[in-house]
């Protein structure tokens, strides 16, 4: 068996899900100003949102391929382990 946290691969998804999570609250805060944007800025800010999760998202594929683990699983199923 394998020790997850050895990995890199590990911590920059660890370190995408923070900064995606502050980028989160940043906007939240900031919502009367976003709200008062124009509309091809809103596209932007939209359009990097979605990039920056996609790239998110493709850690969780990168580390169940690579290293046959589901973080979303560690979550939700601690006690039980990939196969």
């Amino acid at each position: 068996m394998y020790n997850m946290f050895l990995f890199p691969s590990f911590y920059a998804h660890v370190l995408s899900a923070i900064l995606l999570l502050l980028a989160a609250g940043v906007f939240s805060y900031h919502f009367t100003l976003v709200r008062g944007m124009s509309a091809q800025t809103l596209i932007g800010l939209l359009l990097l949102a979605s990039i920056a999760m996609g790239v998110h998202s493709l850690s969780h594929l990168g580390l169940e391929m690579a290293y046959n683990y589901n973080p979303l699983g560690a979550l939700f199923a601690p006690g039980k382990r990939d196969s």
